[in-house]
């Protein structure tokens, strides 16, 4: 997935105007694109060379005044084709958010409360200090997409922050037998699920309530085509 996307941050800058890989690597450094969009230095350099062999780029030799020779690079109809096909691929790309923590949420069940509690807190501040950086720097950023793409960020990290609560208070919560953390439910152990799940006061641990998500994420959107459709309806 890395390759279609440095490809596409390529052409779509090479569609705006021809540059050379440094002027190209010096813009997306000032665009901030960095901050939301893995696009290295040496992978600008490397892929303009392949686009460049497949004729979706070409480049030409230029000296300006006394400045040594570059390359400058100018996008071809290929190229723009190729740019059309690779913004449907990468909005085709199925729905994944990835977390880097989930290892240490999977091996909680073998770890001690305390240590397990103090892993959490660090997770929670390294996503708090993320999240805090982003949301103070994205309203100096003027492009809006530029902005919009930190402050979606920000947005996951404090999500995170939260669920990270919710995890930390129902795993560690009175009363849940130890032999059902790190299982799944209907798949413990016989003895594990014969033993029911409590607070300690006779309540059920809370569990997520995937059909009333699901009925509240179609009632958002159904609400929100209305809205669309009702707009274009206006005369």
């Amino acid at each position: 997935m890395a390759t279609p996307s440095i490809d596409l941050m390529i052409l779509g800058a090479l569609k705006e105007a021809s540059m050379s890989a440094y002027d190209m690597d010096k813009l997306m450094e000032a665009r901030a694109l960095r901050k939301w969009v893995r696009v290295s230095t040496p992978s600008i350099y490397r892929n303009l060379i392949k686009l460049c062999e497949s004729g979706f780029v070409e480049g030409a030799v230029v000296r300006e005044g006394s400045a040594p020779e570059k390359t400058v690079y100018t996008i071809t109809d290929s190229g723009r084709e190729r740019f059309d096909e690779l913004m449907r691929k990468v909005a085709e790309v199925p729905a994944r958010v990835d977390f880097d923590f989930t290892p240490v949420i999977a091996n909680l069940y073998v770890t001690d409360e305390e240590s397990g509690r103090k892993l959490l807190a660090t997770i929670r501040e390294r996503y708090r200090v993320q999240a805090e950086k982003l949301a103070a720097y994205a309203p100096e950023v003027p492009r809006l997409e530029a902005r919009a793409n930190l402050e979606l960020r920000a947005a996951t990290y404090a999500l995170a922050i939260d669920w990270l609560d919710r995890f930390e208070r129902d795993f560690y919560r009175p009363g849940v037998p130890a032999e059902l953390r790190g299982w799944a439910e209907g798949m413990a152990p016989e003895a594990a699920r014969e033993t029911s799940v409590g607070d300690g006061c006779g309540a059920s641990a809370p569990t997520f309530d995937w059909d009333e998500w699901r009925a509240g994420y179609e009632r958002r959107h159904s609400d929100k085509a209305d809205g669309k459709r009702q707009q274009e309806e206006r005369p």
